[in-house]
């Protein structure tokens, strides 16, 4: 199976990046993250989730979460804001 940040690691010949979580942001309109550990809040205006050492908010409209695998989750609607604590 293909995996995106899989490919990315490969390319740039390390592992720094992606050693705590990975998030791809697509217009605003999907967020993709590998490596969540946990949902913390859970509203259309703002979910926020925890992953190694910190906290991700998500804030926008009509936000809807979707659980892919274990770690692994989709979230879209009209994103406004990520921010990591």
């Amino acid at each position: 199976m293909f995996n995106f940040f899989d490919e990315i690691k490969k390319a740039l010949k390390s592992q720094k990046f992606t050693e705590k979580y990975n998030i791809i942001n697509i217009s605003g309109r999907i967020l993709y993250v590998e490596g969540h550990l946990g949902i913390c809040k859970l509203s259309k205006q703002q979910i926020s989730f925890k992953v190694k050492g910190e906290m991700i908010i998500v804030e926008g409209e009509d936000l809807m979460l979707f659980e892919l695998m274990d770690k692994t989750l989709k979230i879209t609607g009209n994103i406004k804001r990520v921010e990591v604590l």
